[in-house]
C-alpha cells in the first residue's frame, strides 16, 4: 500500500458553536471532537458516505470534501441549505408545529415537490417527529410518528454557519460502495452506516425504502478493503457486536468508544459503546480504549 502516513491534513479550525443544522439519530456530534482527534495524516479529499447530521465534517471543516448519502431527501436537504439558506428558514417560518400539520407534511411525496419544499420538509420532520428518527416504510413513505416538542425548527445562525462551512463541499445522492471507490491516494474516508442492531437484524434500520443489511455490511467490508489496498485512509464506526467484531474486526485496527443511545427509552440502557476500526495507527484519546 502506498505510504501517505506522513502527510498532513488540510484542515481549519472550527468555532465551537459551528455544528450541524440537524439531529440525526445515530449522529456524532458528541463524539465528533474524539473522531476528528484520531484522524490520519491525511492529504487529499475528505469523504463521508453516510451524511446523516455531517457531524464530524462540521467538526473537522477540511477543505476538500466529499459529501453523499443513499437518502436523497438529506442530500437535498443538505444542498439546499449550502445554496439557499435564507429561503429554507422563509418556508420553515410558514409551518406551523401541529399534530394535522404534522400529518400532512409526513404524507407529502417528495416527488412532488421542489428541492426547496423538499429541503425544508426534511428539516421540519427531524424537528417535530418522535425523536427525530427518520424511518420511511419501503415505498418510501415517512412514516415516524409526532413528538409534541415545543422547540423551533432551526437556529439562525446555526444555520447560517452551517451554510457557510458547506460552501466548498461537494453534496451528491450516492451508494456508499460508489463514493469509497472514488477514494484516492491519501483521502480519509469516514464511514458511519445504519448500524448493525443490538437485538438481532429485526430491530430499526430502514433509513431509505431498502433496508440496510448484513449483506450490506459485507459489502462496505469489501469496499473498505478495496480503498486500503489504494493508500486510502479509511475509518468505521459500527454497534459493539460479535458480527461486527468478526467481519471488520479480521482486516481493520478496533478500538471501543463509549458513547450513549439517546433512543432507547430505558435511561439505564443508554449507555454503550462503540467498535471503530481504521486501517492506520489512530492517536489514542482517552474515551477510545484499543481492542488488543
Amino acid at each position: 500500500m502506498l505510504d501517505v502516513r506522513s502527510m498532513r491534513p488540510q484542515t481549519v479550525s472550527l468555532a465551537p458553536s459551528e455544528r450541524s443544522f440537524l439531529k440525526w439519530v445515530g449522529g456524532k456530534t458528541r463524539y465528533a471532537s474524539t473522531l476528528v482527534a484520531i484522524a490520519p495524516d491525511f492529504s487529499g479529499t475528505y469523504r463521508e458516505p453516510f451524511l446523516g447530521s455531517a457531524a464530524v465534517y462540521f467538526e473537522l471543516r477540511p477543505t476538500s470534501s466529499a459529501l453523499s448519502d443513499a437518502n436523497g431527501e438529506l442530500v437535498v436537504c443538505f444542498q439546499q441549505v449550502k445554496e439557499n439558506p435564507l429561503d429554507v428558514m422563509d418556508l420553515l417560518d410558514t409551518m406551523p408545529n401541529t399534530p394535522e400539520y404534522f400529518d400532512g407534511v409526513r404524507r407529502w411525496s417528495p416527488a412532488d415537490l421542489s428541492d426547496l419544499e423538499r429541503a425544508a420538509r426534511v428539516v421540519y420532520l427531524n424537528k417535530t417527529s418522535f425523536r427525530g428518527l427518520w424511518r420511511v416504510n419501503r415505498s418510501g413513505g415517512f412514516n415516524t410518528p409526532y413528538g409534541a416538542y415545543d422547540r423551533p425548527y432551526y437556529n439562525r445562525n446555526t444555520l447560517l454557519r452551517a451554510s457557510r462551512a458547506l460552501a466548498d463541499a461537494t453534496i451528491v445522492e450516492s451508494d456508499f460502495e460508489a463514493a469509497i471507490d472514488q477514494a484516492q491516494p491519501g483521502d480519509w474516508v469516514y464511514l458511519d452506516p445504519p448500524y448493525v442492531p443490538l437485538g438481532g437484524w429485526a430491530d430499526f434500520k430502514r433509513y431509505t425504502p431498502g433496508q440496510f443489511g448484513e449483506d450490506d455490511h459485507v459489502r462496505l467490508c469489501v469496499a473498505m478493503r478495496r480503498a486500503d489496498s489504494r493508500g486510502v485512509f479509511v475509518t468505521l464506526t459500527n454497534s459493539d457486536t460479535e458480527f461486527v467484531h468478526e467481519l471488520f474486526g479480521a482486516h481493520f485496527r478496533e478500538a471501543r468508544l463509549a458513547t450513549r443511545r439517546d433512543i432507547n427509552l430505558v435511561s439505564r440502557k443508554r449507555n454503550s459503546w462503540d467498535l471503530v476500526f481504521t486501517n492506520y495507527e489512530p492517536v489514542v484519546p482517552e474515551r477510545l480504549a484499543m481492542v488488543p
